[in-house]
Order: C-alpha cells, then structure tokens, then sequence
C-alpha cells in the first residue's frame, strides 16, 4: 500500500491546517495530496508567497521556523540599536613600514585595497569582496559584489592587476601610483560625485558657524575650508584630499569634531566637522589605496605570474518569513529564553519599561514589515560559501576574504560561527536588516543539511544574549558612527590616527565590546562612549 502526503486546508491555498498520512486519494477542494516531502514543500513555499497575509499560518517548515527565531531577535536587537559596537580595525601601516611587513600582511592589504578600487558607488549594492584561489596550474581572484558582480567590474580587476604589473615590470616609472589613482578615480565617479555632493552642505554650515563665532580656529582654516567647494576635477579633488591628509587642517576638524561632553545629536556642529573630515579622508584613499597596491606588488609576484579573475555566481537568497500571530514581543520574549525561566518576568517587565520609553513594539513592528528591496546575500559571504561548497583552498592556506568595506554585524557573526578556520573580519559593528543568508535548498545534496542552520543557531544565541543584556540593563542607544573609516595616519605616534565621527542613532541601544585577534602588525582601536538616557 503506498502512503500519501496530504495537507488539510480551511480553504484552497490558506496554507493552515494539520498535516496527515492518508491511504487514498481524496478528491476535495480543500485537499492537496503529495507523494513525497519534496512535493510538499515545493508547495508550501508557493502557499506561503500566495497567503503572505495570513496570520494564523503554523510554522510546520523547518527552515521556515528557523529563519523567523533567527530574524525576530535580529530585529529586536537592531530595534534597540542598530550599532552594537565600536569600529574593529586593521592598523593601516605608512608606506616606508610596508616593506618589513610578514608576506601574510602584504597579501591581504594588497587584496583589501584591490577590493576598495572595485567598489564604484556609495549605498552598499557595489560592495566588493575578494577571495584568492590557489590551484596547481594558477591563482584565481574570486569576486563578489552585494547585489552581483558586474562584467565591468571583473574587467576593471584584470586591468589594474595587468598595469600593476607593467609599473612593477618598469625600471623606472615617472608617479606609478598617480597613473594607478587616476585609473581608479575614473572608474568610481559615482562614488566620487556622492561624496563632494554629500561635502558641500556640510561645507556651508562650517563655514557659517566659523564665520559667526569669529575666532581663529586656526590660521587660514576658513579660506581652506571654503576652497574645497569648488574643485576643478575629481581627480583634482582626490589628489588635493590625499595631500591634505596631515596638514594642520586636518588636525584642526580632528579637534572640532571631539564629542562634546553633554547630549548631542547628528545634526550638532562637531559631527559636521568631523564627517568633513571624514570624506576627505575618503576621497583621498584613492591614492594610498594605490600607494598599497604598487608598494605590495614587488613580494606579490608569485601571485600576478599566472592568474585568472572569475565572478562569483550570485546565489539565491533566503525568503524571509512574513510576521505572523506569533510575532510579538512576549511571544518572542519567550522564545528568546529557556523553557519556564524564572527570570520571564523581570524580563518582562523591562520591556514593557522599554515599550513606554522608546514605543519599542511599535517600532519593532515597522523594522519587521518594513519593504527590503535591497535585501542580499552580502558580498563575503558569497565568497566564503563560494570557496566551502566547491571546496576551494585558499591560496597560502591562509583562508582570508577581503571587503572593500568593514563587515556589518551579522556577517561578523557569520565567520565567527562558521565551521572550520576563516579569517574573522574587521567590522563596523552595525546591523543591515537587508542582510539574508544564503538559500541552500538551491544546493541540496552539496553541503550538509546541517550547515547553515548550526551557524544561524550560533548567531542566534549571540543575538538573544545582547538583546536580553540590554533589555535587563535598560541602557539607551550607542552612538552612531560611519560604516567606513577615514583611514588618516599621522607622522606623530602620540597622535591618534583614527577618530571615529559620531552621532546618536536613530534606535536605542548599546552592546558588549567585540574584541579579533590579528597579527602583531595589526590593532583594534576601541573607543569607550558612556551610555547616555
């Protein structure tokens, strides 16, 4: 006798109902009957799309279940703040250090700088990671970008890497590195424009305010400031930010953008001075990105002899399930701990203070519907997932990604949680609502079926941990801070060569200090913000 799958519906696709083992074909209206669970979750998830709406739907999927208990405290953690820590980083080393750095450290500046060139947008969908394949015959630069590497972008790789090449190759060359820049400035006019749009505004109300208050900040800073409001050319303005970047200018928004000690929000005057200084920082990484490349080049050769560049297919991201009758804030309360905890209560409590202040349901709701249409499988994890499923090797074994950006949160915890050895990234420590994992139903029988839900468990577990921290604390938002950072080193080895513009988010939260380790010629530069209600 051959059994059948049937799903017993109140009405044709309201995917409700319980599930049973019949021994007939049952000719219904409201009776859909499978032959395997195959067929019965290829229809689910077609039910699931056509009855969005309904809030009674039972979580009978598994993988379903386990992406609603991984996005609920992701929301509710981001609800309470989006930055959940301070920038961890990479020291960046000046150019007459670079020659005595380990091999190690060569490869994988050389590999972020090659991926910060990539990046030709603001907004995040060109985000580029790279990840270096070794294969006996050559190497392969594997890259990804957040919504998909583009053929201009695999073609750019193959020029630059081409005329890195050619400058290392040459006995002399009149500015190596400016030819490099100027290439790469061309390629990102894009991002280039949107950050001189984003200066002007900012330029103005500097200006203004040095104009009224009528001191000298220091000499010569207001006429300085005013010139940057009307460069000849993009390539005139990266060049003019890369020479600008340890002037006494520089040092001086350094020091107006120093957080004031009572309550500020993102609209106050030091946060415009710093983020000033914070794009002229950017728009002259250009040219030390390039500085990097042609530095590193000469140790690198081994890699550039032989070399292909290849694109990383774009997968199929993972559908997040809409909120249901289950989706609210008790009910997830309850799932964030173990089963009759005697501390349900106190937790309880707490959220019903934080709902008052901060109208934490309401907003958690808005977060959870909110249209992501820019949701996507981020940039790193397409090449670490990329790297597992085909069971690459990373050349030199080192199993390093490069980012042309610091990882967001949720792809920090990602690598941390992954099986095996990764290279844990530096990161900006803020959670992107559009990040999903990848959807593996697409790769069944190629990983194991365990693979990504131990890692979301993990994460998870991480997750719920600091959302219950703060929740029991009750502590108001961490400051905001840039996802990128200004990248300006100073001379001096007393003077702080990283100063972080900050803000107050627009969500209440704060979180536990992250700490990586990297090598002795890295650092983390942690900055300690009180919290503030």
């Amino acid at each position: 006798m051959e059994l059948y799958l049937a799903v017993i519906f109140p009405s044709a696709l309201a995917f409700e109902g319980e599930v049973a083992f019949r021994t007939e074909t049952m000719p219904s209206s409201n009776v859909v009957v499978f032959k395997d669970i195959q067929a019965l979750t290829e229809f689910a998830a077609i039910a699931t799309f056509a009855n969005d709406q309904s809030p009674n739907r039972p979580r009978i999927i598994p993988q379903e279940r386990l992406l609603s208990r991984f996005y609920e405290p992701l929301v509710l953690l981001y609800t309470l703040g989006r930055t959940r820590g301070d920038h961890v980083r990479a020291a960046t080393p000046s150019q007459k250090d670079i020659a005595h750095l380990p091999l190690l450290d060569i490869r994988r500046m050389f590999l972020n700088d090659l991926a910060y060139m990539c990046d030709y947008d603001k907004g995040g969908e060109t985000v580029t990671a790279i990840g270096l394949q070794s294969t006996p015959q050559k190497h392969i630069f594997w890259v990804a970008s957040n919504t998909g590497s583009k053929a201009k972008t695999i073609e750019f790789v193959r020029s630059i890497l081409a005329q890195i090449i050619h400058i290392s190759a040459a006995s002399k060359a009149s500015q190596p590195a400016t030819e490099l820049a100027s290439q790469c400035i061309a390629f990102s006019t894009l991002r280039i424009k949107k950050y001189r749009n984003l200066l002007k505004p900012l330029l103005r109300k500097c200006t203004l305010y040095l104009a009224k208050i009528g001191q000298e900040v220091e000499p010569g800073l207001l006429e300085w400031l005013q010139s940057w409001e009307y460069p000849s050319s993009l390539l005139d303005l990266c060049c003019s930010a890369h020479a600008s970047r340890k002037s006494n200018f520089m040092r001086a928004l350094a020091r107006l953008s120093a957080e004031p000690t009572y309550g500020s929000n993102r609209d106050a005057i030091h946060v415009a001075f710093g983020m000033i200084r914070h794009y002229i920082g950017r728009l002259g990484y250009h040219f030390r990105a390039a500085d990097t490349l042609v530095a590193c080049a000469p140790r690198l050769f081994y890699l550039l002899h032989d070399f292909e560049v290849c694109s990383v297919p774009i997968p199929v991201k993972s559908a997040i399930p809409p909120p249901d009758e289950m989706t609210t804030l008790d009910k997830i309360l309850v799932r964030m701990l173990p089963a009759n905890s005697p501390e349900l209560h106190l937790y309880q409590e707490a959220l019903a203070y934080m709902d008052d202040r901060y109208q934490l349901f309401s907003r958690y709701m808005d977060n959870y519907v909110r249209p992501n249409q820019g949701s996507c499988v981020h940039a790193e994890i397409q090449v670490l997932e990329h790297f597992y499923i085909h069971g690459m090797h990373f050349a030199c074994d080192d199993p390093f990604i490069a980012c042309s950006k610091p990882a967001c949160f949720c792809c920090l915890l990602y690598f941390r949680h992954y099986p095996g050895h990764v290279v844990e990234p530096v990161s900006h420590n803020k959670i992107y609502l559009n990040w999903r994992p990848p959807d593996f139903n697409a790769t069944a029988g190629i990983i194991s079926p365990n693979h990504q839900r131990d890692i979301l468990n993990a994460m998870n577990q991480e997750i719920r941990k600091e959302a219950l921290h703060q929740l029991r604390e009750k502590t108001a938002p961490r400051t905001w801070h840039p996802d990128s950072l200004t990248n300006i080193t100073w001379s001096a080895p007393s003077e702080q060569s990283e100063q972080v513009v900050r803000g107050i988010d627009d969500a209440p939260g704060l979180a536990a200090d992250r700490t990586v380790s990297y090598p002795k010629c890295f650092i983390e530069i942690n900055y300690k913000i009180p919290a503030f209600m």
